[in-house]
């Protein structure tokens, strides 16, 4: 017979063999929160990758423009040993790095060329 065990998303599975510690980085230390909580006012949105510990599924990622939202997030939407990185948009989103671009066309399959964006 199989058997098929069902564990909520809110498991908490600490594998000893990943070295836990309590001087470990912390995402939410109150260092890190400062860091983000200056880019998120001087330079905008930031982006966070939480990657799902023991490779549960693939990392998800998600725009912030507000310390509490992102705050909220993580402490609601993971479980211990989730990591994450966190970057500022405005650094790595710019003019040069644009993979493609481009404006959706009407039903003519026309796009304008200037407009207020």
């Amino acid at each position: 017979m199989t058997r098929c065990w069902f564990f909520p998303a809110t498991m908490k599975v600490r594998a000893e063999e990943d070295d836990w510690r309590v001087d470990g980085e912390k995402v939410l230390s109150p260092e890190n929160l400062e860091i983000i909580g200056n880019a998120l006012e001087n330079d905008g949105p930031v982006i966070l990758e939480h990657w799902h510990y023991r490779g549960a599924r693939s990392p998800d990622r998600f725009i912030f423009d507000d310390l509490d939202a992102l705050v909220d997030h993580i402490q609601s939407k993971s479980v211990i040993g989730d990591a994450f990185h966190v970057w500022s948009f405005a650094a790595v989103c710019t003019d040069q790095n644009i993979l493609a671009s481009g404006k959706h066309p009407d039903e003519d399959g026309c796009v304008p060329r200037n407009g207020a964006y």
